[in-house]
């Protein structure tokens, strides 16, 4: 069975769009596909060159792809994307970062990387299976109870260093992913959508409804919202000839 990519983008209330997500198809026998998605931070037009050299850097990546080894080739892509944005910034001397999730995806494996707050969540069916965690920190007050305001403490292109979240697992028929930017995140829990996608395809929700919810419950003020829903394609029917 192959895989199917349902992918959307929002502004949102931002001026500009500092999301970035694609899906590329991956050279070899197995005819796997790598979804990449990044948010990019730096101010001005900072956080959307940054987000571009994580998709760049994914694509000037693919003919290096080996098969054998998705581990060695998502890590190399964050170090590959972290060093472009680092030399970027000091080029221009900005500060320009960005997160990076990446999912590798064949017919009966996943593999994926991590890096920042935007987050992937494994289910099946209607149940929660993974969910990477965020690289980020409670900013704390006098009380030592949390604000809600929360800092990267690692992302691409900054000062820290970059040691990626990596996973594999086996997958199922019914096994589906969803990725996000944390503008998409801060809008759901993860129950709320494993209710409403539980047979993703079969007139739930799409990418682009989530979306729209999302921006809606962001108001004015609602940051750039990007996800990528993966499922199954539906098997094709045989068809049946009666003579």
């Amino acid at each position: 069975m192959h895989w199917q990519f349902d992918l959307a983008s929002e502004i949102g209330g931002r001026r500009e769009q500092q999301d970035r997500i694609e899906v590329l198809a991956l050279p070899g026998s197995r005819g796997g596909h790598l979804l990449v998605l990044a948010d990019g931070m730096g101010g001005q037009d900072q956080g959307a060159v940054a987000s571009q050299q994580v998709a760049d850097s994914a694509r000037a990546m693919l003919p290096r792809f080996a098969e054998g080894d998705p581990h060695g080739f998502l890590t190399e892509l964050c170090l590959h994307a972290h060093e472009s944005i680092q030399a970027i910034g000091r080029r221009y001397g900005t500060k320009p970062a960005s997160t990076c999730t990446a999912l590798y995806l064949t017919a009966e494996e996943a593999y994926w990387v991590h890096v920042g707050d935007s987050r992937l969540c494994q289910f099946n069916t209607g149940e929660l299976v993974m969910r990477t965690a965020d690289h980020t920190l409670a900013t704390l007050t006098g009380t030592g109870s949390d604000t809600g305001d929360h800092r990267l403490y690692m992302c691409l292109g900054g000062r820290n260093e970059v040691e990626p979240e990596f996973g594999a697992s086996a997958v199922g028929a019914d096994d589906w992913f969803l990725l996000g930017t944390d503008g998409f995140w801060n809008q759901f829990e993860e129950a709320e959508l494993a209710g409403l996608l539980q047979a993703p395809g079969n007139g739930h929700k799409s990418a682009a409804e989530l979306a729209q919810i999302a921006v809606s419950r962001g108001g004015e003020n609602c940051d750039n919202v990007s996800l990528a829903l993966v499922t199954r394609m539906p098997a094709k029917k045989k068809a049946w000839w009666r003579l």
